[in-house]
């Protein structure tokens, strides 16, 4: 085999590895119109899609750099799925310096573990975190509902500057979501799911006079894995081949059920969204990332605070596995987003999230 002819040969295989890549960087972007419930290989899909997306970007860089026309092929592929690129990646800068507006904040604080293996005589980090971002409206998941403190419901309420009501509800015995609001709260909701200890609250909200949001507070099923469990998660562990074959088993068995009771509690939120007397806020925490079929479900007729008035990536999870958003400020168009950001405070295993909103 001559030169040219092995040139040749490689031009071809790369070519057809270019093609191979493309087509499924397409199956990734219709993965979030197939219910995982039914079919739950196409959420494994939406998690290749930062990986597949850079394989197909470098085939531009390629082709590029060589002037051939053979850049099409992933170029069109790419401009296919803007959307979805920017639902990760906001490349121009939110240039509003007046935050003035309804500033909403959402924040999973894990229960609070981080301020309660302090001494219970230092101040409350995650406290301290609150009164400095000074929302309108916070919605916390996973909240630890203690009787009495610093960190009960009262104690938060009455820490915050400006905040006067609150609606919560234990999805497990000691601990819930919770919302808290300087506006009055006028209408309270819950939307549970079967066979799931996670929830949703929802509260009508008077801004003012004659103009009333429904927040919805959500937190939808999780994997259930903690990465310091597992040797193939936890880089401080070692595990044997035989473990780990394991590991993988019981991690896929996990995310399978997860993504198949996530998408059933998404078309029943989504359901109960469309029947709302009022504009909607939806907060929380989603377990999924903005290529998937939750989000597609829940955001469909909404706007991202994020895709609005956010720059640059917003990697919402605090751990060891990368996610990328999995908390999300969603909103109808009655609203403006002006605002958006995610302070990368460690405080939990998620960072917050906020946004400021006119109308």
């Amino acid at each position: 085999m001559n030169k040219n002819t092995l040139k040749d040969f490689f031009s071809r295989f790369g070519f057809v590895l270019n093609i191979g890549f493309g087509i499924l960087l397409l199956l990734v972007y219709l993965s979030v119109y197939v219910p995982p419930d039914r079919f739950w290989l196409a959420a494994f899909l939406g998690l290749l899609y930062p990986y597949l997306f850079l394989i197909n970007l470098l085939f531009v860089v390629f082709y590029a750099l060589r002037k051939s026309k053979k850049i099409v092929l992933s170029l069109l592929i790419i401009v296919v799925g803007s959307q979805h690129h920017f639902n990760y990646f906001q490349p121009v800068p939110n240039l509003v310096h007046n935050q003035a507006g309804l500033k909403i904040l959402t924040y999973n604080v894990d229960f609070f573990s981080k301020d309660i293996s302090k001494k219970q005589t230092s101040p409350s980090r995650i406290i301290g975190y609150l009164q400095s971002a000074d929302a309108d409206i916070i919605c916390l998941q996973e909240t630890r509902l203690f009787k009495s403190g610093k960190l009960s419901p009262d104690g938060i309420r009455d820490a915050l500057p400006g905040i006067k009501h609150y609606q919560l509800a234990h999805s497990i015995s000691y601990a819930g979501p919770m919302t808290l609001s300087k506006f009055p709260i006028y209408r309270l909701g819950e939307i549970r799911f079967e066979h799931s200890a996670n929830m949703v609250l929802f509260s009508d909200i008077v801004i003012k006079p004659n103009d009333t949001v429904r927040v919805y507070n959500c937190h939808f099923q999780s994997y259930k894995i903690s990465p310091e469990a597992y040797s193939l998660t936890d880089p401080d562990k070692q595990g044997t081949n035989e473990q780990q074959l394991h590991e993988a088993k019981l991690i896929t068995k996990k995310m399978i059920i997860a993504f198949s009771i996530r998408a059933r509690q998404a078309r029943a939120v989504e359901a109960h969204i469309q029947k709302s007397p009022y504009p909607v806020i939806v907060c929380g925490d989603f377990n999924d990332t903005p290529l998937s079929y939750t989000y597609h479900i829940i955001g469909n007729q909404l706007k991202d605070a994020f895709t609005e008035a956010g720059f640059g990536f917003s990697h919402t999870y605090n751990g060891f596995l990368p996610s990328f958003r999995i908390d999300y400020i969603l909103f109808s168009q009655h609203f403006k987003a002006v605002t958006y950001q995610c302070d990368r405070v460690d405080l939990s295993d998620h960072f917050p999230v906020r946004a400021t909103f006119r109308n």
